[in-house]
């Protein structure tokens, strides 16, 4: 069992953006945070309004990634020492379409203590 929390503020603006793609990202991330969070472990979802941009997090008390690995992670291909990614594409595919919306993913994470994924995505929009 896994706790899952969502929060995200009342007032939340709305984007132009592709939903489909954003949707991937959000599957992806979502999916890395559950696959990589043991039993009683916590999985947490946030989006707000900051300034001229929407902030989406992620974050785990999973097994975190490690010192080493953490600059790679976004590469195609990269897995890291002990990893269950299959392919090694789906945070490199995640960064690339964030990118292409204008925004930004930043990777936050300690080994053995879990991962903070913050995506920025502007508010005005715009698909690259």
């Amino acid at each position: 069992l896994i706790i899952f929390k969502v929060s995200y503020d009342s007032d939340f603006p709305t984007i132009i953006a592709d939903e489909a793609r954003i949707n991937q990202v959000l599957i992806n991330l979502l999916d890395n945070a559950f696959k990589f969070t043991p039993d009683e472990g916590e999985v947490k979802l946030m989006a707000n309004k900051d300034k001229d941009h929407i902030l989406i997090q992620v974050i785990d008390n999973g097994c975190g990634v490690s010192e080493e690995d953490l600059p790679y992670i976004k590469e195609k291909f990269y897995k890291g020492k002990g990893s269950k990614s299959h392919s090694g594409l789906g945070l490199s595919i995640c960064d690339e379409i964030i990118k292409l919306h204008g925004g930004s993913m930043d990777i936050e994470s300690k080994l053995n203590e879990g991962t903070r994924i913050i995506v920025s995505l502007p508010i005005a929009g715009g698909i690259a």
